[in-house]
């Protein structure tokens, strides 16, 4: 049960005023009161430690305190839990618009403006009318990716793709694999050779079945056939029309391979048990040859193979297709994360203040605390004015307890945050400053990349097409309650059903399991998820375009 939250210090007009003149430059006079804001977490990140050095500086310089407190099991319960109760904190963390229908959340229209929150102003102006709930037209969050000045620097890809360890491509010559079905028949020559890695059993390809994570069943044959990421929709290029593509053939394809290679050995029974914690332990220990997913849910785990000397155990993202004719839309022009961030909930006794307190966050200077740490512990600057790390400050960035101590990434995850770069040239993350990339890398990575031709990570997917005016789909509000949204909801719960059943049989009735599945489907009002999707394009269509 989620506890109520508490407040050691509420939020007062006299701080809210000391905080905003800390925004305008002089942070120390803020240290003289102190507010406390409880915060919900959802990131995956790294907790801080009681002793976190950012927490420090923050407390002394801004004069933040902070309650933490971190989502455990499902997203969409536990926020169910607090909606349910009226129990929360200052401070949400968002992925969509159930706390904005709960009524949880504060608009933010009357505290930002180019006279008070310059910093967030600037950030968000150009993009304003798109960040606005369509139901009622009020801004509630602020997007905490998506919103970047200038070209996407990123050398590491962190969305969805089907992974594969560089071992399995260097073993193979470092081929070019471009569909689904070379994609197997590199992992099941690797696996016939090495049935074991490390001592533990060789896993050929792994996945997760469980509520909030079903989309590494449900969503990869939407990639598979050339589709962008529009969650449970293929929509029409041309009429924008939006449909359901759950029990269409090219998800009975990719059933069928994944059948095909369940009955080889390359997919285990512990696949469709397993929780996500047991999923990343197995990601450690270098067993897994690959899996669909999207980066930011392994790379910790990814990151423990690192540290560990294990480079060749970790993974490189490819853009699969089914056919060689087809275009993979995997990568996308970057695009804002609507409804993804921060929001300030009514328990909040002075929502100013912490508007207030995202807009000093906002600025350079804190934002480079953030991303790239303090200047002369956590990175360097050169007699050129670029930022760089050396050896061991880079050693640093691998080590989970180091990075407890010493940064605040879970929290900075959902805050709104500068990408791609600062008004110095200085790239805003670290790891998309080309020249600190190529130092960070391993030797092994280094020669694995010449092999290919590739300057980074990012350059083994596709060049993104330009954006649909309405794009994307997944974040549209089902509306909690709904028809739309009770439909949703027992589609997810049929894949969670169907899909491993599906896959574990082969050769054992896959037709007849995909017959009842399609059934049960049929008999879900699909039309009214699908009318509702379709209402909200055609309302981006008309005011996006603008």
């Amino acid at each position: 049960m989620l506890k109520t939250f508490g407040k050691v210090m509420r939020c007062s007009l006299a701080a809210a005023m000391a905080l905003s003149a800390a925004s305008c430059g002089d942070d120390n006079k803020a240290a003289e009161m102190k507010t406390e804001f409880s915060v919900y977490i959802t990131s995956i990140d790294e907790r801080p430690t009681d002793d976190n050095k950012l927490l420090a500086k923050i407390e002394k310089e801004l004069g933040y305190t902070f309650e933490f407190e971190y989502m455990t099991g499902n997203e969409a319960e536990f926020a169910g839990i607090m909606i349910a109760e009226g129990s929360y904190p200052d401070i949400v963390s968002c992925g969509d618009n159930t706390f904005v229908q709960a009524g949880a959340l504060v608009p933010l229209d009357d505290y930002i403006s180019e006279e008070k929150t310059l910093n967030i102003w600037n950030h968000i102006k150009d993009c304003y009318n798109k960040l606005c709930y369509e139901g009622d037209g009020h801004l509630y969050v602020i997007p905490s990716y998506g919103i970047f000045k200038g070209e996407e620097t990123a050398a590491v890809y962190q969305g969805p793709a089907f992974w594969i360890q560089k071992a399995v491509l260097e073993e193979a010559g470092y081929p070019e694999v471009r569909t689904l079905d070379q994609y197997f028949e590199l992992i099941e020559a690797y696996k016939e050779k090495h049935p074991t890695i490390n001592g533990y059993s060789t896993v050929g390809f792994d996945m997760l079945a469980v509520s909030g994570f079903e989309w590494m069943l449900t969503t990869a044959p939407n990639y598979l056939d050339g589709n962008p990421n529009n969650g449970d929709f293929k929509v029409d290029d041309e009429t924008y029309e939006a449909h359901i593509y759950a029990d269409s053939d090219f998800s009975k394809r990719y059933f069928e391979k994944l059948s095909e290679e369940y009955a080889k050995g390359i997919i285990m029974p512990e696949a469709f048990t397993q929780n996500m914690e047991q999923y990343l332990e197995k990601i450690e220990t270098g067993s897994v040859l690959g899996m669909f997913d999207q980066h930011w849910v392994f790379q910790l785990a990814e990151q423990e193979l690192g540290k560990k000397g294990m480079y060749e155990r970790q993974y490189v993202p490819l853009p699969l297709v089914f056919d060689e004719g087809t275009e993979p839309w995997y990568r996308t022009k970057l695009y804002e994360h609507v409804g993804q961030g921060y929001g300030i909930t009514v328990n909040c006794e002075d929502p100013g203040a912490v508007v207030q307190m995202f807009e000093t966050f906002l600025s350079e200077k804190w934002q480079k605390v953030f991303q790239w740490g303090i200047e002369g512990e956590d990175y360097m600057v050169d007699e050129n004015g670029r930022f760089y790390r050396t050896e061991e400050q880079r050693a640093e960035q691998s080590d989970p307890l180091w990075k407890s101590q010493n940064k605040l990434n879970a929290f900075f995850w959902n805050c709104p945050k500068i990408q791609s770069s600062y008004s110095d040239g200085n790239a805003a993350d670290p790891g998309s400053q080309q020249e600190e990339f190529v130092a960070s890398l391993s030797d092994y990575d280094k020669i694995f990349l010449a092999k290919y031709g590739k300057k980074n990570w990012m350059e083994f997917m596709n060049v993104p097409p330009e954006n649909p005016v309405y794009f994307p789909v997944w974040n549209i509000d089902k509306i909690a309650g709904s028809d739309a949204d009770y439909a949703s909801q027992q589609l997810e719960s049929l894949a969670i059903e169907f899909l491993p059943k599906l896959i574990m049989s082969a050769g054992n009735g896959f037709d007849a399991v995909w017959d009842e599945y399609c059934r049960e489907i049929n008999s879900i009002d699909v039309a009214a998820y699908e009318d509702r999707i379709n209402e909200v394009i055609r309302w981006r269509v008309k005011h996006w375009a603008q």
